[in-house]
């Protein structure tokens, strides 16, 4: 819990981050195809501690591609459009320059493209510029959070349904007259309240305050105080990691039970660049 080193992989070394999620995988060039021991201990210490992060590497948008697809289809985000790389859909470019933020500000707390009816099982971020000490990325455990709930709260949530939609990422992409507006807004749906991760069995709060409308059966208005409540819960202090980027890193995370959120700390100067790829998911239950 401590940032010790774990012991129980032999082809990977795992260091724990911090006591709330993450580790760093060292013993592994992602531009190099891994053999397939080495993908499974991979996969166990994403599903171990819900965000890895590699230091080092140099991953052309192909071998980034390549390495997402350890965990299931790589795909293309549904509704961004303003940065691509030719021949390579599947990366979205996160890119700030000359104080324009394409594809995006993610200074929100949300969990990606839970809108869709299959959500992303994890998201893969390649830093290829930053200004070290600005523009980290904060990643809360939502596995923790729905521990720490009382049983109480917990009998409740369990099984209620909510609406998601994706009003609030169009809004704003729309409102940045340099990104290709979104033009068309896909149909909200319902999903769990509370889903359990297939693999594990581990339960995981699975609203998030981008995407989630309401609670199924109830108005905005009437949901908005429990929603407020799990949203402030779900980002104390002690569920959170938060990752300074150096240029290289890659950084997985479970996109089943991680919210993220970046900081904007910098001004209009600072280039800052990611590539990141999506894994497919399947639907929440």
């Amino acid at each position: 819990m401590d940032g010790s080193t774990t012991t129980s992989y032999r082809q990977i070394t795992v260091r724990r981050l911090c006591g709330a999620l993450g580790a760093e995988i060292g013993g592994v060039d992602l531009s190099r195809p891994l053999d397939p021991a080495v993908q499974a201990e991979i996969r166990r210490a994403f599903l171990d501690h819900h965000i890895i992060a590699f230091r080092g590497q140099d991953l052309t948008p192909a071998q980034q591609i390549a390495f997402t697809a350890i965990f299931g289809p790589v795909e293309q985000h549904p509704l961004y459009r303003s940065t691509q790389i030719d021949g390579h859909p599947e990366i979205l470019v996160l890119e700030h320059k000359a104080g324009q933020f394409f594809n995006g500000r993610n200074d929100i707390w949300h969990a990606d493209i839970t809108f869709a009816e299959q959500p992303p099982l994890g998201g893969v971020l390649h830093c290829r510029a930053i200004e070290e000490g600005f523009g980290d990325t904060m990643f809360a455990n939502q596995c923790l959070a729905y521990d720490k709930l009382s049983p109480g709260l917990r009998a409740l949530l369990d099984p209620m349904g909510a609406e998601h939609s994706a009003r609030v990422l169009i809004e704003r992409n729309n409102a940045a007259n340099y990104n290709v507006p979104v033009t068309e807004m896909p149909a909200p749906v319902v999903h769990p309240v509370v889903r359990t991760l297939t693999e594990t069995g581990r339960k995981t709060l699975f609203v998030n305050p981008t995407y989630t409308e309401r609670f199924a059966d109830m108005t905005a208005a009437e949901s908005r105080p429990l929603l407020d409540y799990l949203y402030a819960w779900g980002t104390r202090s002690e569920f959170v990691y938060r990752h300074r980027w150096r240029f290289g890193d890659v950084v997985m995370f479970d996109n089943r039970c991680c919210w993220h959120y970046v900081v904007i700390d910098y001004g209009p100067d600072m280039y800052r660049r990611m590539h990141r790829t999506t894994a497919r998911g399947d639907r929440p239950v």
